[in-house]
């Protein structure tokens, strides 16, 4: 078929050329509009016919009339990732996170900017909690900041995935523990009361799991809450005495041992990870090393050495690093003349760490993207 079309189109183009009469080339006309277009129109003329017989060919080819023809489908949206190298072992992305960060007092929550100057956010994609510069606390499941109404003394705290928050508020010679969850109802936990509203330091929550979990206490004691369940609080001296819970992290709580009033500040006993469940029990996962600030995935561990920071120093010039099983223990170090911040970093992924970081004259903040194994940081933000 296809050599018979072959055949019909040369011997059409045969008799198209043999059938056109082309003029001598005439003289080099005077550079006016009208004139070049005469010259030009016998050419014009030899070429529509060619056009109109390729045309007429080429529907014939493919079955049907070119106007008719489906247009090829537009390329699809690529929507921006936190971490485009997830499978390239050989660059660091430079993308924006996606997951809710600040830096320089700009926060970003879903690589876009939320209006207003903020600090100490945290949470999971396009869910957060942070704090204004007026020193107010406010939470999102986009860009749209919603408000936390009510007195707090200490900061709220997000779950891993972002999916719930809680916050003791301390209102009228009570410490009264409440929560909600962040889809775009906010549906709130209704609120228990904490004992040890007289003792220094306040309870506070301390943490929330992906379960809807919530952790809270103070010098006095921890208890565990079930709002999604019965509301019921359980006395984690008596489920996991010894044992106190400082803080969570993707891979779970982390716990060291120790009594609450010899802890103010997390740092001392034998820290792990660690689950907990709705009776109140504690599963150890792995084993930590003692620390100032940790953030674990599920793969590796980032930390700052105790003694590191605190007080006004919360700049780390190196973060080690290691698997979760204790193996392949290494350095990160952030760009020249820069420091990490401390606390300021978390894990987007298994094995891909956002970091906060600050020029050592603390003038301005950048945002950088690491990965320990080969241990190497890149800039995705600077001022």
């Amino acid at each position: 078929m296809y050599d018979d079309l072959e055949r019909t189109l040369i011997r059409e183009l045969d008799d198209v050329a043999s059938n056109l009469v082309v003029p001598e080339m005439p003289a080099l006309p005077a550079m006016s509009g009208p004139s070049r277009w005469r010259t030009a129109a016998p050419f014009l003329a030899a070429a529509a016919v060619v056009v109109v017989v390729l045309a007429t060919v080429l529907t014939v080819l493919t079955g049907g009339s070119p106007d008719r023809r489906d247009p090829a489908p537009a390329p699809s949206p690529t929507a921006p990732t936190a971490s485009t190298d997830a499978t390239d072992e050989g660059s660091l992305s430079r993308a924006m996170p996606l997951d809710p960060v600040d830096v320089g007092l700009d926060l970003y929550v879903g690589g876009e900017q939320v209006p207003g100057r903020w600090w100490l956010a945290q949470g999971r994609g396009t869910h957060w909690i942070a704090q204004r510069q007026d020193g107010s606390w406010w939470w999102g499941y986009d860009v749209q900041p919603q408000a936390l109404e009510g007195d707090m003394e200490q900061p709220p705290v997000i779950s891993p995935n972002g999916g719930y928050l809680a916050r003791v508020l301390s209102e009228g010679g009570f410490a009264m523990l409440t929560g909600n969850d962040t889809e775009e109802a906010g549906e709130g936990f209704g609120g228990v009361d904490l004992p040890g509203y007289e003792l220094s330091p306040l309870p506070r929550a301390i943490a929330v799991t992906d379960e809807g979990l919530v952790v809270a206490g103070g010098p006095s004691g921890q208890v565990l809450w079930r709002p999604l369940d019965d509301h019921r609080t359980i006395d984690l001296a008596e489920t996991a005495p010894g044992q106190v819970v400082i803080g969570s992290t993707d891979a779970g709580l982390i716990v060291t041992e120790g009594n609450p009033e010899d802890l103010p500040d997390g740092t001392q006993g034998s820290p792990y990870l660690a689950e907990i469940s709705a009776d109140g029990v504690l599963t150890r996962v792995a084993d930590v090393p003692t620390h100032d600030v940790l953030e674990a995935s599920k793969e590796w561990l980032a930390y700052v050495p105790p003694g590191t920071v605190g007080g006004e120093a919360s700049g780390a010039s190196e973060l080690q690093v290691q698997r979760l099983d204790g193996s392949a223990p290494g350095v990160l170090s952030p760009p020249d003349g820069w420091l990490f911040v401390a606390p300021g970093f978390r894990w987007e992924s298994g094995d891909r760490l956002i970091a906060k970081v600050v020029t050592r004259d603390g003038g301005d903040e950048g945002l950088v993207r690491c990965r320990p194994d080969p241990a190497e940081c890149g800039f995705v933000y600077l001022p």
